[in-house]
């Protein structure tokens, strides 16, 4: 304060010298303005400090990120097979003697007794209808080839009886129905000249009797029965001209008509024959061809049932172990779901699997992954697996997504094949497992708290912070963030380790 002071006395060098009170007045002037020039900068410095004391601020702290996943799943035996009875035509799978949880059979071995009874008595009933369909057959085919031979002589006597018909009917048109009309004028006019015959000679006669000397008496006689004669004759022509009238407008049309009817009818009848024969033959043959299409039927369903009887002596398709239950993405269903089935008198479906026989050679595990982990799982090849039947080992595991598609809503597999040391005995199927992976690792990495990073609304790609401006006002900083790990985050760029920033968002 006195070096202002002597700076203002200088400033003040060309002032007269006066008399001493009024020196002294001066200087107490001076030195009044002087302490409330300090106590205003002292004033505004406080404010400044309790400003910048309401806003948290923190630095980046440099730790090493470890981003790690735990997956729950299950060993298999990869080359575990499940097992069923896969009959094709025989539904009844009565159970006799129940498998042997946890029995090891070779190859071959029966690993469950169903009743067999029904099926072969089915068998050999179906093989006596065979035989039965064989003899038929072979009878139908004899008479079938007796039918041709005779169908073949019908067939020839068909038509030589079409072409005598029809010659028949022609010599009647050509020959008889011209005769019989001409017949019936011939008669008519036989009558009418005997007629004419007999009118001449009464007439002579009369001449003759008027001239000769004979007897009246006898004259009369002979006269009598020429006139008699006369009169027959003229009945007779008369008939003559009735029948003659008949037959040429009824009897000789109906004649003809009836000919006629009969040929057509005959001429059908012949044509019938003609065209049923050759159709009574195909029938046969198609009767011959349906029982054998049955019989093949027959001897489909025999080799099918006997199939199925080999099928019911339920022989292990592999040697391994019994584990009565199955097996879903390495989770065991359990035995108790099956034991009703499965023991004495109880009934299986066809291709319900109820065993899987697993040779207990290799061992991998089916793990679950969450869909919101897939992403950085799927870029993941190895990791470690944790039993708790060995709880004080991991073992290292490789590992590939299994399927492409979720196995269940919001979830996908892998399989992870497992490194196990010989002398540690491998776990078994069904054992539950943790496979644990680490997905990110990154020594010495700037971090702050997930709170104190924020995301623009209209952005939502953009990453700030808030810092305080030299103003002491805060201002948002866009970053880069990396990893999240718990409850911290990456800062990839944008800040330094000495960067304040404030710990949570202002309210202003």
């Amino acid at each position: 304060m006195r070096f202002d002071f002597i700076q203002q006395m200088k400033r003040v060098r060309f002032i007269l010298i006066l008399p001493l009170p009024i020196l002294l007045f001066l200087t107490n002037t001076v030195f009044s303005k002087q302490e409330k020039i300090v106590d205003a900068n002292n004033s505004l410095e406080n404010k400044q400090k309790v400003k910048e004391a309401s806003f948290e601020t923190i630095t980046p702290q440099v730790k090493d990120i470890l981003i790690s996943h735990s997956l729950n799943g299950f060993f298999e035996d990869p080359e575990a097979v499940p097992f069923s009875v896969e009959t094709e035509d025989w539904n009844e799978i009565k159970v006799v003697r129940s498998p042997v949880h946890g029995k090891t059979v070779g190859k071959g071995d029966q690993v469950i007794a169903f009743d067999l009874e029904r099926i072969r008595n089915k068998i050999g009933d179906l093989k006596y209808e065979l035989s039965i369909k064989s003899l038929n057959l072979n009878i139908l085919s004899i008479q079938l080839k007796k039918d041709e031979e005779i169908n073949n002589i019908e067939l020839s006597k068909i038509e030589r009886a079409s072409k005598y018909n029809a010659a028949v009917f022609d010599y009647f048109k050509s020959k008889d129905l011209p005769y019989e009309k001409k017949s019936a004028a011939q008669e008519l006019k036989r009558y009418e000249e005997s007629l004419s015959y007999s009118l001449e000679e009464l007439n002579q006669l009369k001449k003759m009797y008027e001239e000769d000397d004979l007897t009246e008496e006898t004259e009369e006689i002979i006269i009598t029965r020429a006139q008699n004669e006369v009169n027959r004759l003229k009945f007779a022509l008369e008939g003559a001209k009735i029948r003659n009238e008949k037959n040429l407008k009824i009897q000789i049309p109906k004649s003809e008509l009836d000919r006629k009817d009969s040929f057509n009818l005959r001429r059908i009848a012949l044509n019938t024959d003609k065209a049923v024969k050759p159709q009574e033959i195909k029938i046969r043959k198609l009767e011959i061809k349906k029982i054998e299409e049955e019989k093949k039927l027959l001897q489909l369903k025999i080799s099918r049932l006997e199939n199925d009887l080999n099928k019911l002596k339920a022989p292990s398709p592999i040697q391994g172990t019994i584990f009565v239950g199955t097996f879903d993405f390495g989770k065991w269903s359990g035995k108790k779901l099956f034991e009703p089935k499965l023991k004495k008198g109880g009934i299986l479906k066809p291709y319900e699997e109820f065993l899987t026989i697993c040779p207990l050679n290799k061992i991998q595990a089916k793990v679950v992954i969450p869909e919101k982990k897939l992403f950085e799982i799927s870029k993941l090849n190895k990791g470690v697996i944790e039993s708790a039947a060995h709880p004080n080992i991991k073992f290292p595991a490789k590992f590939k997504i299994s399927e492409n598609l979720p196995i269940t809503p919001s979830n996908y597999s892998l399989t992870a094949n497992i490194e196990i040391p010989k002398e540690i005995p491998p776990p078994l199927p069904g054992t539950s497992c943790v496979l644990k992976v680490v997905s990110y690792e990154k020594e010495k990495a700037l971090t702050l708290p997930i709170s104190s990073v924020f995301q623009d609304k209209n952005k939502p790609e953009v990453d700030y912070v808030y810092l305080l401006s030299k103003k002491n006002k805060p201002i948002k900083k866009v970053i880069e963030k990396g990893k999240i790990s718990e409850s911290n985050v990456e800062i990839i760029s944008g800040l330094t380790h000495k960067t304040k920033v404030l710990k949570n968002k202002p309210s202003h």
